[in-house]
């Protein structure tokens, strides 16, 4: 709820100045000698460069696919809180288009996505044969450039209806999102169930699971909120985003809470699922992610991104604290990484173990979103200035 005192002071527009921090130098630094070391990288190890680029990839394309998430779930909701933060998650829309051209290595070239798509080097498999209807390359590609198109473009239309808004402060415009919201929040789930079949769980493409599209969901959108939590922090720390408060951090920590229990939830109910069942083309991932010293790592996920984060986000203190939300958050991400690692990795070598193919990629997509992500956020205020439901922001209290 909020409430209304006689006179509001809106806060001025925020801009950021790339120019005037070292970190925009650093990252495109890194982006330029690590795209080297990545040829280097692709050349002498193709299959093992494949697995690490996905995973680099993955890691970094489920916080934007989120994004889209929360951008569209604030508009259908016409929440008020989420003005001031929103913006944070709309400039995560526009690395979309960059993800999609770091996608482009794994999906055209052929030993890199045979390899990690295996099914496309065996078409004379008798079980791919069988799954023909849609293990076929036609429909896989003609998916594919369907998700990066629907993605794009509405990423595109959210954050640039929003930085029009900044000008002329017109209503119209957060009513049409509104009423777009809804169809787009079902888009979305169809959307990024597809994404999770086709590139997440077709890495072994005789596996199947009816929860997997709700699973990669729950990462998305798990990953996303953390990652805002940590950029907001990061501009808190700047000096912006001062507006925000308190009450902002702990929604923000409810929510966090929220869909960690969400994750937990999901990932616990497709295993007791798939272990009742006992079905052989279910069975098989976890027989293969829980052998050896994978089955380690197993746990070290129960405990990290589940037990901890769940005890440390009880208190409301913990929650109002942006100090402690980003502390967390940083924490999830660090999960998130480690979730992927534990999904993909065994694919590509039976020893548990990262390669240094594995920290190349990852710092080499990193720095390049994030220096992208820098020169996204210079080009509107950090915060959308003149949105209908501003004053509602500014003075909620929970």
């Amino acid at each position: 709820m909020s409430a209304h005192p006689h006179t509001i002071r809106l806060p001025a527009p925020e801009y950021l100045v790339p120019s005037r921090f070292l970190l925009t130098l650093v990252l495109l630094g890194l982006a330029l000698i690590g795209s080297v070391f990545s040829v280097y990288a692709a050349v002498s190890d193709p299959a093992q460069f494949a697995y690490s680029w996905f995973f680099a990839f993955y890691f970094f394309f489920t916080i934007a696919l989120g994004s889209f998430f929360w951008v569209v779930l604030h508009y259908a909701c016409d929440s008020e809180w989420t003005v001031l933060a929103r913006r944070t998650w709309e400039n995560l829309l526009g690395l979309l288009p960059v993800c999609f051209v770091l996608f482009l290595p794994i999906f055209l070239i052929p030993e890199l996505r045979d390899t990690l798509w295996k099914w496309m080097a065996r078409p004379d498999d008798h079980e791919v044969i069988l799954r023909n209807g849609y293990l076929n390359e036609g429909r896989f590609y003609l998916f594919a450039f369907s998700y990066w198109a629907y993605f794009i473009l509405a990423g595109l239309y959210y954050r640039r209806a929003s930085v029009q808004q900044d000008a002329d402060g017109n209503p119209v415009l957060s009513r049409q999102m509104h009423d777009h919201s809804y169809l787009a929040l079902v888009i979305f789930g169809v959307l990024e169930t597809f994404i999770g079949f086709d590139w997440f769980m077709g890495l072994d493409w005789r596996w199947a699971s009816s929860l997997f599209g709700v699973y990669n969901f729950a990462i998305c959108a798990q990953a996303s909120l953390a990652a805002g939590i940590v950029l907001i922090a990061m501009l808190r720390s700047a000096g912006f985003l001062r507006a925000m408060n308190a009450e902002h951090f702990y929604l923000m920590g409810k929510l966090l809470f929220g869909f960690t229990i969400f994750w937990a939830y999901i990932a616990f109910g497709q295993y007791l699922l798939i272990w009742y069942a006992n079905i052989p083309e279910e069975t098989i991932f976890y027989n293969n992610h829980n052998c050896g010293h994978w089955f380690y790592l197993t746990y070290f996920l129960i405990a990290g991104k589940f037990i901890f984060p769940t005890i440390y986000l009880l208190a409301q203190d913990t929650k109002k604290s942006l100090r402690s939300l980003t502390f967390i958050s940083l924490w999830i991400l660090f999960m998130h990484g480690v979730e992927l690692y534990w999904f993909i990795m065994p694919y590509a070598h039976h020893a548990i173990g990262p390669r240094w193919q594995d920290f190349v990629a990852f710092i080499t997509v990193g720095s390049i979103l994030g220096y992208a992500y820098i020169r996204i956020a210079a080009t509107a205020s950090l915060f959308p200035t003149r949105d209908p439901r501003m004053v509602e922001c500014l003075t909620i209290t929970n």
